[in-house]
């Protein structure tokens, strides 16, 4: 089954659970972890969804960025 989802993972703690916050007077996103308190600003971007299925959102799960690297 797919579903529609937009997905932050936080960097320190690996956790899916990240919300924006608020909002900076630039109109940036101020992104917080529900589950280590973190909070960075989102500059320059913006947020979609898209369609995935299961087996794709745990893998994307399972992957965890490093730094000055990315996944292909």
């Amino acid at each position: 089954m797919s579903e529609f989802i937009s997905v932050i993972f936080c960097r320190r703690c690996t956790s899916r659970y990240v919300d924006i916050s608020q909002w900076s007077d630039e109109g940036n996103a101020i992104l917080q972890c529900r589950s280590c308190g973190y909070r960075e600003e989102l500059k320059g971007f913006t947020l979609g969804r898209c369609r995935v299925s299961n087996v794709e959102l745990q893998s994307a799960r399972d992957t965890m960025a490093k730094k000055n690297k990315y996944e292909k």
